[in-house]
């Protein structure tokens, strides 16, 4: 690795963050305008400068994961280099949507946690870990799982604002349009996010199985049984919208509870073997 490398990556990280700030200003709720056109107007423009912000931060970004993940012993697949990759692929999918779809607001939430994972990274020692061969079977297990955390972190972000825009409603006088699309909108985005997500973690599960050699002895067996329960909870809800109709807050509950066991499972599994237990 060149000796400028080091240099180089962290101008990159600071480039990055001050991107990454700026994005977070631009999509901030700003007072409504009284003229509708112009409002409508302001906020397309806004919107198209944001993205065009945010795409030239997430190349600075994967610039930085690039450099942190690999070395010359190998991939690095400590917590703090693992949060950034799946902040960056939560960045990249809600820009890729954005450009289609009413999901601009997630932005207010993503971009943070990039933004926090990406100074985490340069300001935090990453904890004790074995360098890995990122390499076939391995390397698609990975992928997928990461992929899997990614849609599903979405999902929990955009049940965050569901709860957000139902406590609206329901409170009298408060303005809703200019923060985030109709409510049922918001409903049938969270359903599609939580089934890609869903199919991407049994994808994961079963990767997991065929791929990884004695997984019970490689102290994962925790995160094994967590994160199936996890699943389960995905599955059990998903079958409840369907089969009973549930949906609003019940659906908002479900989720996040499914997601915190699977931050429990993978995230709060590495933390505790990486800072605490240190192997």
């Amino acid at each position: 690795m060149s000796e400028f490398a080091p240099a180089l990556s962290l101008v990159t990280t600071l480039v990055t963050a001050l991107l990454y700030a700026y994005a977070l200003k631009l999509q901030w709720p700003k007072q409504r305008s009284s003229a509708a056109g112009l409002q409508n107007s302001a906020t397309t423009q806004t919107e198209q400068r944001t993205r065009w912000v945010v795409l030239v931060a997430l190349l600075g970004h994967a610039f930085s994961c690039h450099q942190i993940l690999f070395s010359d012993e190998g991939g690095q697949l400590s917590l703090l280099y693992v949060a950034n990759v799946v902040a960056l692929i939560m960045t990249l999918v809600v820009l890729v949507a954005a450009f289609r779809l009413p999901v601009a607001r997630l932005f207010l939430l993503v971009i943070p946690i990039g933004l926090v994972a990406l100074l985490l990274s340069v300001l935090v020692e990453p904890g004790v870990t074995e360098s890995h061969s990122l390499t076939g079977p391995l390397l698609a297990h990975i992928l997928i799982s990461l992929a899997a955390y990614s849609a599903l972190m979405l999902a929990a972000c955009q049940s965050v604002l569901l709860a957000i825009l139902d406590k609206r409603l329901k409170t009298p006088g408060k303005q809703t349009s200019q923060w985030m699309p109709p409510l049922e909108t918001m409903e049938q985005l969270l359903v599609a996010m939580l089934w890609i997500g869903l199919t991407l973690l049994t994808a994961s599960i079963i990767s997991g199985f065929l791929f990884l050699e004695d997984m019970f002895a490689q102290n994962v067996s925790h995160h094994i049984v967590i994160t199936s329960l996890s699943w389960l909870v995905y599955a059990f809800f998903l079958t409840g919208r369907y089969v009973f109709g549930w949906r609003g807050l019940t659906a908002v509950r479900w989720t996040l509870v499914a997601f915190t066991l699977l931050v429990i499972g993978y995230l709060g599994s590495k933390f505790v073997l990486e800072y605490i237990l240190q192997r």
